[in-house]
């Protein structure tokens, strides 16, 4: 396979650093939601070791 006509698009380091910088932190009800979906997950594996 030839690479000829290939070309790498380069980032600017300055693209790269202000995507690093930028964080999202979940709302308390997405982390609410987490912890009741978690927590029936783990009730799950109760149950099936009853069988």
């Amino acid at each position: 396979m030839s690479k000829q006509g290939v070309r790498m698009r380069q980032i600017p380091a300055e693209a790269e650093d202000s995507r690093a910088a930028t964080t999202v932190k979940p709302s308390a009800d997405l982390l609410d939601r987490a912890r009741i979906g978690w927590e029936r997950f783990l009730d799950s594996f109760e149950g099936a070791s009853d069988e």
